[in-house]
């Protein structure tokens, strides 16, 4: 082979070299490009996590805020509200003070009261002329009476169901030895039907009795003409029993009912 030929080999193999290095380093840069890529991608992700975490943070803590705000806001009012009970809890305390030391003026009630036990002493008191105007006892009179067999008295029928209605007061009946007795208390007054509850405490209350109102205001006689109970007539009432009595005037819760004669 001549020298020509020889150094033309040697060209195309040194040529091939050549691009085989470039391209070498081609792949490399390639692949440093894309690591560089790679890691500016991660770079970037990292930084949208931290500014997520942080975004979370700053809105945990906001939060966080608020309510201590909310209960510093809270607690103060509940205070405020302490305060104001506690004042008013003063100025009742004050008042009652003030009204246990005053001195409590006659009202209406004691004045009645005493009326009502003038009334009554001057009832129960008897003249001095009276007593002068009334004669001796007779020996007829001293003799004791004869005791009567008790006449048996045919039982009341009872009445058709009717709303009571107002009636005149009866004559005051003469009161009988030994009996003003209390039989109950008036715990109702209707006065739209003229009747009132009597609650049975004592003994028993029958048709034909008549019985006494007393109370603050209330101070007259009457004869028991009907008794109901759960709106049905009744001819006697026993203790425990709530009945309902025509009343010919207006009487009033805690009066108390006394049997005069029966």
């Amino acid at each position: 082979m001549t020298a020509r030929k020889r150094s033309g080999a040697r060209s195309k193999t040194a040529r091939k070299q050549v691009a085989r290095k470039k391209a070498t380093k081609k792949k490399v840069v390639r692949k440093k490009k894309a690591t560089k890529r790679k890691a500016k991608k991660k770079k970037a992700a990292r930084k949208k996590v931290a500014k997520r975490k942080a975004a979370k943070k700053t809105s945990r803590k906001k939060a966080a805020k608020k309510k201590a705000t909310k209960k510093r806001g809270t607690r103060k009012k509940a205070k405020k509200k302490a305060k104001k009970k506690t004042a008013r809890k003063k100025v009742a305390k004050k008042k009652a003070t003030k009204q246990a030391t005053r001195p409590k003026p006659a009202g209406k009630k004691t004045a009645k009261k005493r009326s009502a036990k003038k009334k009554t002493a001057r009832k129960k008191a008897p003249s001095k002329r009276a007593a002068a105007k009334q004669p001796a006892p007779t020996a007829a009179a001293e003799k004791p009476a004869v005791p009567q067999a008790p006449v048996s008295a045919a039982p009341a029928t009872p009445q058709p169901l009717t709303p009571f209605a107002s009636v005149a007061a009866p004559p005051a009946a003469p009161i009988a030895a030994g009996l003003p007795r209390r039989v109950g208390v008036v715990t109702h007054y209707f006065g739209h039907a003229g009747a009132s509850v009597v609650a049975i405490e004592a003994g028993t209350l029958r048709v034909g009795d008549t019985i006494h109102f007393r109370g603050h205001t209330t101070d007259f006689y009457q004869r028991v003409e009907r008794l109901e109970i759960d709106h049905q007539p009744v001819t006697e009432a026993n203790v425990g029993e709530a009945v309902g009595v025509q009343v010919s005037q207006r009487v009033r819760e805690g009066d108390a009912v006394m049997v005069v004669s029966a």
